[in-house]
């Protein structure tokens, strides 16, 4: 169910920026304990969007999370 916390994590991302800016708080290991799913699922989730995406905007805007995350 993990995975599914993560996929409403980057959703949730996406559209809420207080959100966003709590996280930019929080060091990678108080992000992943807070919300609860690991690394390897956010990655899973972030493949799942990935895949759902229909414009270049769509997957830049994820790819770019994907990042953030990655050297957060």
């Amino acid at each position: 169910m993990a995975l599914g916390k993560s996929i409403q994590f980057i959703r949730q991302f996406f559209g809420d920026e207080a959100l966003r800016q709590s996280c930019s708080k929080l060091s990678k290991q108080d992000l992943l304990t807070t919300y609860g799913f690991t690394a390897d699922e956010f990655d899973d989730a972030i493949n799942m969007e990935l895949v759902k995406c229909q414009t270049y905007d769509e997957v830049s805007r994820v790819e770019q999370l994907r990042m953030w995350f990655a050297i957060f």
